[in-house]
């Protein structure tokens, strides 16, 4: 399979309600989901019984406590709200790649929409920002309650035509454009190989961290972290011919592995830094199992926090 399929993307609905809410921030908007708000007031989820104050809803007093105590007590509950969740998926030409599973454009797209069937069941709001080979490098789909923009991700995803002429987009320039199109608050999973890293991500990244909940997901071959001894390697780079490679260079191979080595540690690095989730997922992995356990390790290590 070289590019996702529609209809298997579509049965993974059924796999992403096992998956857990990572939330960690207060959620503002005022609809109603299943993302507990900080603001008390008329909702679903009963909070506490409290001494009645001028002001309060007559229609939550609570009778029993009243006539036990003799003074009038009222019902406080704790709203439910939505919140925004936007995934963001590296369509680079580079992500086209794979040696054992699948390729990481496909894993990554199965991810993405794991992630959008879990949004789509807790009402919450789902977006998505694809950036690479779309149509003017980046394409935003605003989060929305509907399953519109679940199935325009899906579109783009599938999608099997290649532009030979796309430039490569950085990490850096996609989430430059979230950052002023996402709603504070919101919770975003970014999902990419994270190949090639810079200052201008990491500062565009610390941004984004101010205002938004964010879970990195690297999506890895086997092949990105070490070339094994196979034979001669040959590699096509679109408008520049092909490129021969020898796997007897040991030097070369190490080169190699030293600087995905290098890379990932700064990735590390940085979300540590910054206190972000990390959920690397290979591509000869089960994309459902290996996001369930990260987000359930996640939801844990926040509970003793």
């Amino acid at each position: 399979m070289l590019y996702p399929i529609f209809d298997d993307l579509l049965s993974l609905k059924y796999k992403a309600s096992r998956l857990f809410s990572p939330s960690a921030r207060k959620v503002l908007s005022v609809a109603a989901g299943d993302q507990a708000s900080p603001f008390r007031g008329q909702g679903l989820e009963f909070e506490e019984v409290r001494h009645y104050a001028p002001g309060d809803d007559i229609r939550n007093i609570d009778w029993r406590v009243t006539a036990r105590t003799g003074l009038p007590h009222t019902k406080v509950f704790r709203e439910e709200r939505e919140r925004s969740v936007v995934v963001c998926v590296d369509v680079n030409r580079a992500m086209r790649f794979g040696t054992q599973g699948t390729f990481k454009s496909i894993q990554a797209a199965r991810v993405a929409a794991l992630v959008g069937w879990q949004a789509f069941s807790r009402n919450d709001r789902f977006g998505a920002c694809l950036f690479g080979d779309v149509d003017k490098g980046v394409l935003f789909l605003p989060p929305q309650r509907s399953r519109k923009p679940l199935w325009g991700m899906f579109k783009e995803l599938c999608k099997t035509e290649v532009n030979p002429r796309a430039p490569v987009i950085s990490l850096e320039k996609a989430v430059a454009q979230m950052g002023h199109a996402i709603p504070t608050g919101a919770l975003v999973y970014i999902l990419s190989d994270f190949y090639t890293l810079d200052e201008a991500w990491e500062k565009q990244l610390r941004k984004l961290r101010k205002h938004c909940d964010i879970i990195l997901v690297p999506i890895d071959d086997p092949a990105d972290q070490y070339i094994p001894a196979v034979g001669p390697l040959s590699f096509a780079n679109v408008g520049q011919g092909k490129v021969l490679i020898s796997d007897k260079d040991e030097k070369g191979r190490a080169a190699y592995a030293a600087y995905w080595q290098k890379t990932r540690d700064s990735l590390r690095k940085l979300a540590a830094e910054l206190n972000l989730p990390l959920i690397p997922i290979a591509t000869d992995a089960d994309a459902a199992s290996t996001l369930f356990f990260g987000l359930r390790h996640l939801q844990k290590r926040r509970r003793k926090q």
